[in-house]
């Protein structure tokens, strides 16, 4: 007999008013405030444990728009048995504290930890002393890596999609190419540039690098080729790079861009092992997802980290996912990722 499957009930944003924000390099974000939503009854995240969801680089609380077949009743996330929890993170461009909320350009520098440190307010308005799943990807994943080491409340599953324990002076490079092509449009101005006047071109050149690293020679060589079909005289892969440039520059802030790259580029749980103990203390189990053909994070790196928290005595193991999709495969392949999340691999 087949199950219909409900989609996740949209559910309004709320606004988090948390406070002075102390940051791990001294810095100040004041009267901060977190945006966020939760997927089903606060009551029964209460009483039966939440699960709580970070989002990646360009992402926002709104998980329907980029995990929407892994949420709601019935699904991997399943709203109805453990209501999902999620945030803007701070830094971004939709709805949380972020650069485009300081007008003389001083918002200060985050790390992955301040990212996570920020939702610790946010369980406590919640009244939340459980969480049956803790996960994200890259940026997400990364974010989820330090919660493991800080959460106030017991962990059943913490499940980290495509994202480095520390991140490598390569992915390092790719995030410094993107901030030279947004610091060369003269529109950038430092950060200081008026709202809707920023640096569309150079945010642009910024999507079109990083696009490179989310996918793979694969798909790129089975997708596109050498052919030129969309516009005459350029090839296909160049169009597709463009696009994606000019739909970000439609939808995000390039200061909050280069915020979160910050963050990212921060990246460091310290020593695994340490780290793995630390974790062990309120997590039961970890699951570090790699991805075959990730160029950004590299699945050695996720199996690298893997082994050192299980060395470090946590319960932690290894999945990957094959495909020709590349680092964003944990947006796309949906049934893979599925599976990982109902822990049934």
């Amino acid at each position: 007999m087949s199950v219909t499957l409900q989609p996740v009930a949209l559910t309004p944003s709320s606004d988090l008013p948390i406070g002075d924000f102390r940051t791990s390099t001294g810095g100040v974000i004041a009267d901060a405030r977190l945006r966020y939503r939760v997927f089903g009854d606060v009551a029964l995240a209460r009483a039966k444990g939440a699960s709580l969801v970070f989002h990646a680089l360009t992402g926002s609380a709104d998980v329907e728009n980029w995990w929407e077949p892994v949420i709601g009743p019935g699904r991997a996330l399943d709203t109805s048995r453990h209501p999902v929890i999620a945030a803007n993170l701070l830094g971004s461009c939709y709805g949380s504290s972020g650069p485009s909320t300081v007008v003389d350009g001083s918002f200060p520098e985050l790390t992955a930890l301040d990212l996570a440190r920020a939702h610790l307010p946010l369980l406590q308005h919640l009244g939340i002393e459980r969480l049956a799943i803790v996960t994200g990807g890259s940026l997400g994943g990364m974010v989820a890596l330090q919660w493991g080491l800080i959460t106030p409340v017991p962990v059943d599953r913490l499940v980290v999609f495509a994202a480095p324990a520390r991140a490598s002076a390569q992915a390092i490079a790719w995030n410094a190419a993107q901030r030279l092509a947004i610091e060369a449009d003269p529109a950038w101005q430092g950060g200081r540039y008026p709202v809707l006047q920023g640096p569309s071109a150079g945010l642009a050149a910024a999507r079109a690098i990083a696009m490179i690293t989310y996918r793979s020679l694969v798909e790129f060589d089975e997708r596109f080729g050498r052919r030129q079909t969309r516009r005459a005289g350029q090839f296909d892969v160049e169009y597709y790079l463009r696009r994606h440039g000019e739909k970000l520059v439609e939808r995000f802030d390039a200061r909050s861009y280069v915020a979160l790259m910050g963050a990212m580029d921060s990246q460091d749980v310290g020593d695994l092992e340490a780290a793995g103990r630390r974790t062990a203390q309120r997590v039961k189990e970890v699951v570090g997802v790699g991805i075959d053909t990730d160029i950004l994070y590299y699945p050695h790196e996720v199996r690298g980290w893997v082994e050192g928290y299980a060395r470090g005595g946590a319960n932690a193991r290894y999945e990957e996912i094959r495909t020709p999709y590349g680092h964003d495969a944990f947006l796309i392949e949906f049934g893979e990722v599925e599976s990982i999340l109902r822990g049934e691999r």
